[in-house]
């Protein structure tokens, strides 16, 4: 499958229960001062099969499970206070410093991106639940005699099995290819929960 383009991310950060909804949903879709969607690179979608011998053979590949389930993405002009958000810092509202220190504790996040096939269909691929992680914040001179082009900030998503009832139990992740509503509605609610139980729908 050739996936064309990345359309929006959809983020929302949990309490610890990963059931209940911390703040409000991030929604990045290219709305001006709201971020836009850059690059996604998803990996660890499978294990390294081992083989196992016996008889002098390969006999058995152990090929169950998964590997390091994560995400790397290129977010343009994603408000800072929403970086913040998931990165865990506290933000003191009086006067509007963030702090980060080893009390720093990013909460989880279901996130769930959306694309396209090249025959228009839509494609749904959803964490359950995981941590986003930004490791650097890079400050660079301005050339002046080169136009400026603003470059992307680099998150990671680092994904865990859901525990939630249904059909996504122990899963790490859910992906869906068509354009039935119920079917989008079910993984959106699966992966963004309450905010869209609630009948918050995510904005298309």
């Amino acid at each position: 499958m050739t996936l064309v383009g990345f359309k929006r991310a959809y983020i929302q950060p949990f309490e610890n229960d990963r059931k209940t909804p911390n703040g409000d949903l991030i929604v990045v879709e290219g709305k001006t001062d709201k971020g836009a969607t850059v690059s996604a690179e998803i990996s660890g979608l499978s294990k390294e099969a081992t083989k196992v011998p016996g008889s002098n053979i390969d006999y058995y590949i152990s090929r169950k499970g998964l590997g390091d389930v994560k995400a790397d993405f290129g977010i343009l002009d994603l408000p800072e206070s929403e970086s913040d958000r998931l990165a865990g810092y506290k933000t003191v509202t009086e006067s509007g410093i963030v702090y980060g220190g080893n009390d720093t504790e990013a909460p989880y996040c279901g996130v769930l991106l959306e694309s396209e096939t090249l025959s228009g269909d839509k494609v749904l691929f959803g964490f359950f639940a995981g941590t986003f992680t930004r490791e650097k914040i890079s400050l660079e001179t301005l050339d002046p005699n080169k136009t400026y082009e603003p470059k992307e900030d680099s998150f990671t998503l680092s994904a865990i099995a859901s525990d939630a009832e249904g059909d996504q139990n122990g899963q790490y992740f859910g992906k869906y290819v068509g354009s039935e509503d119920v079917n989008i509605t079910k993984l959106q609610t699966q992966v963004l929960g309450a905010a869209v139980g609630a009948g918050e729908t995510p904005k298309q």
